[in-house]
């Protein structure tokens, strides 16, 4: 009698446990790194995440190049329209030389690309301005005041210094004197073809 009460007592417990596993079944689970989990219910079919790799010792991923910002433009004063006015009594000098890199790949004024090439030049409308001319290059060149530094033959003022037809030649000097106009953003170059778009060109900013 004994031995029966044993194996119903027995019976009884696998049944409880059973049952709380078959109840709990779909959220029981054991995780194990860095694998799935799945549920005691085999035809759920519900897979359970386990606890996610340890990634601190990976390299991070390459971060996404940036496109540059564009550049900021050479000068925010309005082009100016080329228009002529008479003298008002002062008078600018400067000066500036024609200089090309030894291998010729760059061009510029007292400079070829670094601190002090192309300056700016700032006059008043109606000032007198005078530019002393050099040409320590190896090149012949040309100079002129425009609007436009694409289009070299739009000389302003008279303020050509000899043109590309008749240049200057390499260790010649000159000068060039004229009224500066109204007032805007205006541009000294080289004239010669070419040689503006390889560096020869800079800002002569004409004020009120």
């Amino acid at each position: 009698m004994k031995f029966r009460w044993y194996y119903v007592s027995m019976g009884a417990a696998v049944a409880i446990v059973l049952g709380v596993l078959i109840g709990f079944g779909q959220d029981f689970c054991i995780p194990v790194e860095q694998m799935p989990c799945t549920s005691f219910l085999p035809d759920e079919g519900q897979m359970v995440q386990a606890a996610p790799p340890d990634t601190s010792s990976q390299a991070p991923a390459p971060e996404t190049e940036q496109a540059p910002a564009p550049a900021a433009p050479t000068s925010t004063v309005p082009a100016g329209t080329g228009g002529t006015v008479p003298a008002n009594g002062n008078k600018d000098t400067y000066s500036l030389a024609f200089e090309i890199s030894s291998d010729f790949s760059k061009y510029g004024f007292n400079g070829t690309g670094g601190a002090g090439t192309d300056p700016d030049i700032t006059v008043h409308s109606g000032d007198t301005v005078t530019i002393h001319l050099s040409n320590p290059s190896k090149s012949f060149h040309a100079f002129g005041i425009v609007i436009n530094p694409e289009d070299p033959s739009s000389v302003l003022w008279n303020s050509a210094f000899k043109n590309p037809n008749n240049p200057m030649k390499p260790g010649e000097k000159g000068d060039v004197t004229f009224v500066a106009g109204t007032p805007g953003l205006y541009h000294y170059i080289c004239t010669v073809p070419g040689h503006a778009e390889l560096g020869m060109d800079g800002n002569f900013i004409v004020e009120k």
